[in-house]
This record gives structure tokens, sequence and C-alpha cells, in this order.
């Protein structure tokens, strides 16, 4: 609508003003007319837009309508004179009155606008900058047109002349700074009244020469001019940013710090060629300096204290940036970087590395808001555990590192004890344990080993039971390097071929028959020879390899059972699982792929997993396993009862079998706490009608216990060590050893 008006007011002006220079009999008459009609039109449109506005935006429009209400009015009048009178120009004392307070509306509805510089001094610089340009151009104004204007012979004609264009200037000022603070963008309307200011205060000054000189030519020009002004302003509320847009003052650019100076720039110019001039000063420009002066004191002051804190906030924010570079944001400890450009500086004497057993478990279970608030309380008791003269940082997750500057190996050992003892204490948020990892600096090859060197002796110390400390040594390097062949080895020989499936019948106790077996991998190195599990598997974990391992024991063991169920239909295998598989979200589907592929029902395979292993990831292992029993499949849980979660286990995981672990077995036979343990875990499983397998059965004696206890399963060395898969007997199998062990109990 903005773009359809603007060339259809164009065209109206030129009208207008050719209509001024072609009928001058008729000028005043046409001028009057559209005087009223742009002034009155103009109050009515900020009316009716100040109504489609709230807060703010409202008291803007509406005391701008006000104003021009009062210009309209005086028109009016104006314009009776003109027809009583027959020319227009002349003022009495009501339009002089109303125009006055159309003045003061326009300053109260730009000082209406809502203004949001930051903090007192933004107010305080925004009200001397309109302070300073308004003196300055209303005081050169007042010197341009003091000395034309005193040749009137009526002092009260003189003044009301010489006020209306000192006015002018003083809201053009305002404006001017108003404007300023907004960016392009955002200007809108109040671009458009500072140009209905700029012409009304240059028609005023284009009218005083007219009328002191007698430039009767002007006159057209004067009245178009005050004709384009209405217009321009009764027009500014469609140039107004839509409903919600309004945009507030702003302390912003270069140009915005220049425009109060620009107006300083014209009164001193005016000044000096006044003074070259050889003319006098009088007494309300004098005044003016004075004022305009203590004015740009004022806002220099303002400047140089806004600018001051300024700095002082840049220092902080400075400070603050390189804190936070430096720190960890949740516990307040050194970061990595940190400690990276601290362990550069001397000396050096140790560098620990500390990792928290068991924290992912708590994320997992507790979740993470109890992670973070456990992180904090361990970074806490680690700066109580090793004092100030050293470093403790967080290099991210649950690892933490502390770099102990003064001290020996000892100190460095007694600082690990100090830690594990403070972390053992109570209050926790929850029960974690931590390993930790020592390298000496005059142990290290260099300093950019220390942390790879204290990261070895870490992991090392978690292989050896966690909860401890390692220090590195030669020998430590030496199985770390060993560690890290094996791992390649370990890729090799799942390529090659070198893995192979053994097997581990489990047997029906009472009758020796077996019906089921365990499937197992193991490796037969080419020049090595047997590689034990306990040694490779934990490997093979390090390097992302067990998952591949699992997968392929899975194809092949039932690949196998495919052939023996061919001799014995009822025969079946379980396969252990690790962790890392069953959350590696392919398990259901190769378990699926594998029973479809070999041709097997869903219950002649059972899924082992580990319940020391279950711990970290219970939750996604728990909806896994839900999704693999659906397919048929029998869930085991083994090494039952080692972990202080077992009852936890048996609540939250479909089991269908529970394996007791040897170490509840091993001491039947001579010790009666374990025959009342296993015989209560015993009645537990039996009671949730789950099947009870007893693991490690190496001696008749702990055979007899168990039938005694109505154990109706087991597997063990008793009965058959893991073998090949052409060693394995399908069908009844009653050892030497089983019948001994019968003929005894």
């Amino acid at each position: 609508m903005r773009r359809r008006l603007r060339p259809v007011a164009w065209v109206a002006f030129a009208l207008v003003q050719a209509g001024l220079y072609v009928f001058p009999a008729h000028a005043v008459l046409i001028y009057s007319l559209c005087m009223m009609v742009a002034t009155a039109s103009g109050a009515v449109l900020h009316g009716l837009f100040a109504l489609s506005r709230r807060g703010h935006a409202r008291r803007v429009w509406t005391v701008t309508s006000i104003g021009l209400a009062c210009w309209a009015f005086a028109e009016v009048s104006v314009g009776i004179g003109a027809a009583v009178t027959g020319h227009a120009g002349g003022r009495g004392t009501a339009a002089t009155v109303l125009n006055l307070a159309a003045f003061g509306f326009a300053v109260a509805g730009m000082l209406s606008i809502p203004t949001a510089p930051r903090g007192a001094g933004g107010k305080l610089r925004m009200i001397f900058d309109g302070v300073v340009a308004a003196c300055a151009l209303m005081g050169a104004v007042w010197v341009l047109l003091f000395g034309p204007l005193s040749r009137i012979e009526s002092p009260a004609e003189a003044v009301v002349d010489l006020s209306y264009p000192v006015l002018a200037a003083g809201v053009l000022a305002i404006a001017l700074v108003l404007l300023s603070g907004q960016s392009l963008r955002r200007r809108s309307a109040m671009t458009v009244v500072t140009g209905g200011v700029v012409v009304l205060t240059v028609t005023l000054l284009v009218e005083v020469v007219a009328n002191v000189f007698g430039v009767g030519w002007l006159h057209p020009a004067v009245h178009g001019g005050f004709i384009a002004a209405a217009g321009i302003l009764g027009m500014a509320p469609f140039s107004s940013l839509p409903e919600g847009e309004e945009r507030v003052w702003a302390p912003s650019t270069r140009f915005g710090n220049l425009v109060p100076y620009a107006p300083v720039v014209i009164f001193i110019g005016v000044g000096v060629t006044f003074v070259i001039q050889g003319r006098t000063f009088d007494t309300g420009t004098v005044l003016a300096v004075v004022v305009l002066v203590v004015a740009v004191f004022g806002r220099q002051f303002v400047e140089l204290r806004l600018n001051a804190a300024l700095s002082r906030s840049l220092v902080r924010e400075r400070e603050r940036f390189a804190h936070d570079a430096a720190h960890d944001t949740l516990t307040g400890l050194a970061n990595r970087a940190r400690l990276t450009a601290e362990l550069a500086k001397d000396p050096v004497a140790a560098l620990l590395l500390v990792d928290l057993d068991g924290f992912k478990a708590v994320n997992d279970t507790f979740g993470h808001a109890t992670g973070d608030k456990l992180l904090i309380t361990v970074a806490q008791r680690l700066r109580e555990a090793v004092g100030d003269d050293a470093l403790p940082a967080r290099l991210g997750g649950d690892e933490f590192a502390v770099l102990v500057r003064h001290g020996d190996v000892d100190d460095a050992r007694g600082m690990a004890r100090a830690i594990l003892d403070r972390l053992g204490e109570p209050g926790m948020p929850a029960v974690v344990g931590a390993s930790i990892g020592i390298a000496t600096a005059a142990a290290a090859e260099d300093r950019d080993h220390l942390l790879h060197e204290a990261d070895m002796a870490m992991y090392e110390a978690k292989n050896n039971g966690k909860g401890t400390y390692k220090v590195y040594d030669r020998e430590l390097a030496a199985l770390a390097e060993q560690r890290r062949r094996l791992q390649a080895e370990l890729a090799v020989a799942l390529a090659e071929g070198q893995l192979f499936v053994a097997y581990q019948p489990v047997v029906d106790l009472a009758s020796g028959a077996s019906h089921a077996a365990e499937a197992l991998v193991r490796w037969r190195h080419p020049t090595r020879g047997p590689i034990q599990p306990d040694d490779f598997l934990p490997a093979a974990e390090d390097a992302g390899l067990l998952v591949e391992i699992d997968r392929w024991v899975l194809d092949a063991a039932a690949a196998q059972l495919a052939e023996w169920r061919q001799i014995d239909p009822a025969y079946t295998i379980a396969v252990n699982l690790s962790v890392a598989y069953l959350v590696s979200g392919r398990v259901v589907e190769d378990v699926r792929t594998a029973l479809r592929e070999h041709g097997l029902p869903g219950n002649s395979l059972t899924v082992e997993v580990t319940e020391s292993s279950l711990i970290a990831d219970l939750d996604a292992a728990a909806t896994t396993l839900r999704e693999v029993k659906a397919l048929g499949v029998r869930i085991s849980l083994d090494d039952f009862g080692v972990g202080y979660s077992s009852l936890t286990y048996l609540r939250k995981l479909p089991v269908d079998v529970v394996k007791i672990d040897r170490s509840f077995v091993r001491e039947l036979a001579w010790d009666n706490k374990a025959k009342v343990l296993f015989k209560a875990v015993l009645d537990l499983v039996h009671a949730l009608g789950l099947t009870c397998v007893a693991e490690g059965i190496e001696e008749p004696r702990q055979l007899g216990q168990l039938l005694a206890m109505g154990c109706a399963r087991g597997q063990g060395y008793l009965f058959s060590p893991p073998v090949t898969a052409d060693l394995v007997q399908i069908g009844p199998h009653r050892p030497r050893a089983r019948m001994t062990a019968a003929s005894n109990t």
C-alpha cells in the first residue's frame, strides 16, 4: 500500500504546487484548504493507527495525533484569518498557541519512543546527545535569524517568527538523535518523521527570509513546503513496522555517534562566519554556547565512563574466556588443554591418570544428572586428596588426571592411595571405584609420552581387577607391546580361520546323558600354539574385534548344531555373547539369520550372557534379550552369583536358565556355608521356574552333593573339558567318575 500511495502523493503535491504558482489570486484559498485537509487527515490517521497498537506504540501515535490535531486547528484559525484579511501567513494568538502546542506534542511523542540503552550511562549519553544537537541547531538558527528579525518593528511578532524555526530545529535535532540509534533496516516511520521535520524547518527558515526581505516569489514555495511537511508527517504511520515489530532505540553505529556533532559543526561554522564579518553575539547566542559547551563536556564525561566500564567488562570477559579455555565447565578442574600446557613446564615429577570404574552404569541407571553430581563430587575429593602442590584435571567423561610437581615414585604411589581412600569414603552420590595409572617423569622417554604411559598403566590396573593403581615401567611397556601385537595377530587369525569352536557338554547329572553343549571360542596360534581365552578376549575387546568374533562363533555353532540335530533332534547349543555384541544392534538379525539359514528352531539355541559384564549396559542388553527371546531362543545367565546385582538381573532379564558360578561349586565337598548358599540359590532358581546348571564340576564328591541338593544339570571337567566338535559324544554318556560318585553317595 505504501508503494502505491507514494506516486499518488507526489502527483498531488506537484499539482498543488503548480496551482499555487499558476493561480496566485487563489493561492490563499488553495493553501488553506490543503493545509487543513493534510493536518486533519494526518491527525485522524495517527489516531486510528494508535487504536491498532498496544503499549508504547499506542502512546506514541496518540501523542502525535494530538499534535497534528493542534496543527489542524491552528490552520483552521489561519484559514479564517486569511478569509477575513485576504492573505495567508498571518498568525493570530490562537494559531500561535496551537502551533506551539503542536511542537510540544511532537517533542513529547518522540520522547515517548521506548528506549533501551544498556544501563543508566546509556540513557545519559542519549540525553546529552539530544541536548547537544538541539542546542547546536537551535543556536545556529538563532544566530542566522536574530539579526534579520530584529528589523521587525513589533518585538512580539519578531519573537513569534523566531520561535517557530528555532523550535523546529530543536525537534529536528531530537529526531536525528533518535534516528541515528536505529539500524538502517529498522528506521521505518522515524525516517519519514525526520524527513517531514527537515522540510518543515527549511520551510520556516525560507518563510522568515521571504517575509523579512520581501521576496514575494518565495511565498508559493513556502506554502508548498508547509503542505509537503504536513503530508509527510501525516503519512508516517504507513511506514511503521507491523504490530509486534516496533523497535526500541539502541545506541549504535559510527553514524549515531557523529550525529550530535554535525549540528555543532554547523553552529561553529555560522559563528565563525559572523566573527569574520565583525558581527557581535547577543545574549541568546552566548547562552546557547554555554549550554552547548556544558552538554558536550557532559556527553564526553559519560562516554569516558562508559568506555572505562566497557574496558573493565572486556577485561573480565577476557579473563573468563581464558579461565573457561583452561578449565572444565562442569567440575572447575583444569582441562586437557591446560594439563598439556602445564606438562611442558618445570618441574614435573609424575602424572596420575584416574579412570572411574562403573561410572557408565551410574549414568545408565540413575541418569545424567546423578552422573554429573558424581563427577563434581569426585573432582572435589580429588582436590582434597592431592593438595595444593599438584594440579588435578578432568580430561573428559569419567577420566581425570593429576600432575605432580615434586616428589618421587613413592610419593606418587602415596597420592594414588590417598585418592582411592578418599573416593571410597561414604557420602558419594553413587558408589564407584577408580583405577589409576602412574607415569613418572624420570622413567618416561619425554614429557610428551607421560600421558600415554599413564594411560597404559591405568589400563593395566583395570586388567588387574580395578580399584587399584599401577606404575608404568619397562615390563609394563613390554606387556603393552605384547598386547598390541596380540591384537594385530588376532585380526589376522579371524581373517585366516585360526579360531575354532570348542564344545563342553552340559550333562543330566542323574542319568549322565548329554543333550546340550556350550560353544566356546578357542585360538590355535600358528607359532605359539593354543592361546587361552582369558588372554586374547580382553585384547579382542580393546581392539574392537569382539563383536566380529561373537558373530563368527554364533554362525559356526549354528552350523554344527544343524549337523548334530540330525543325530539327536533334541540337542541344543548355548552360545556366550558379549555385552558389546548385545548392544551393537546386530544380535537380533544375526540370530534370526542363523536360525533361518541352518534350518533350526528357536528353542534349539540358547544365548548366554555373563552376569559380571552386564552392569555397564543392563537396560540396552535387556531390550535386546527380549527381542531375541521373541524368536523362541532361550536366555541363560552365566556365572550367576558373583556380582552384587544378581537378583536385579533375575528380575529385569528374560532369563530361562541360570548357571551357578563355579566358585559356589568348588567348596561344596567341605564347606557347609558353601552348601547353604548353593542350596539357597538353587531353591530361588527353582521357585522362579527356571532351569539350573552347576558350572565347574571337577570332583565326584561335588557331583554327589549336587545330586543330594536336587541340582539336575551341570558341566565341568569331571565329564569333559571343552573339545572339538569331532570329539563330542552325542547321546547318553555316563562317565566312570559319575558311576564312582554315585556309588559313594
